[in-house]
């Protein structure tokens, strides 16, 4: 964001594009598949203290591949966490998902804490269901606009989960130069707006992921995109204090 540009609240309207408008429905079977099983985890939540919810990035730190599951065990097992992630996700589909269940928790089992990972796709995904869903994203994608996807789906937390305090986190940087530069608009962006600290706190752990050059420190990731268990143990370590220090909080 230009510095001459007049700083964005986080309960400023969010302008309509792409990025921040819900499909009707979701036609994906996997993303369908992944939203129900969100549902169902949810509804049957039981001393879940901490949420994540996001893409591929946050789907493989216990879910799939598992890349990270000796880290997600090692760091955020005690508060029986729940793995919200959703490989391909772009944030009309995850606006979709915060607002038709997947945040829908049962009275009195509702999260301390809710961290949120999300973006890249917007730069990626074009088609979706085989191709028969076309999505006006891609490279060209406006970084603005992916900011206040982000900062769309954020508000639909604090809104449904008011007592949820939520880390949102900046995108993480990818091996690809151009998609690279697009990350970093889009975390510029967020780093601009003002957050209540109290109810949202950014976090962009960009520097612990890249060399002192700005290329990507490789040895974090599998492919560029996506960490491995080294790379999570970075992001665990990032947001570990934060977590704790809301669960343990008494005072609500």
């Amino acid at each position: 964001m230009d510095s001459a540009t007049t700083r964005v609240d986080f309960w400023d309207p969010i302008p309509s594009s792409p990025s921040t408008t819900e499909p009707e429905k979701i036609q994906d079977g996997y993303w369908l598949g992944q939203f129900q099983r969100v549902n169902r985890e949810i509804a049957a939540a039981n001393g879940t203290k901490v949420v994540f919810f996001g893409d591929s990035i946050t789907l493989n730190w216990s879910v799939g591949p598992g890349e990270g599951r000796e880290v997600w065990n090692e760091y955020f097992s005690r508060y029986r966490p729940i793995n919200m992630g959703n490989s391909g996700d772009i944030t009309p589909v995850m606006l979709y998902r915060v607002r038709h269940g997947n945040l829908d928790f049962p009275e009195g089992r509702r999260p301390k804490v809710a961290v949120l990972l999300c973006g890249t796709n917007n730069f990626v995904v074009t088609k979706s269901a085989g191709g028969k869903v076309e999505w006006d994203l891609g490279k060209e994608c406006p970084p603005e606009d992916v900011a206040h996807g982000i900062r769309a789906i954020a508000q639909e937390f604090r809104r449904r989960l008011p007592n949820t305090r939520l880390i949102v986190m900046g995108i993480l940087p990818v091996a690809n130069n151009a998609k690279r530069a697009k990350c970093r608009e889009v975390n510029d962006y967020l780093d601009e707006v003002i957050f209540d600290k109290e109810e949202v706190v950014f976090v962009d752990l960009w520097d612990e992921f890249v060399n002192p050059d700005g290329s990507l420190q490789t040895e974090l990731f599998t492919d560029g995109t996506h960490l491995n268990a080294a790379g999570y143990r970075v992001w665990a370590a990032g947001i570990e204090s934060l977590i704790a220090d809301r669960v343990n909080d008494k005072s609500d």
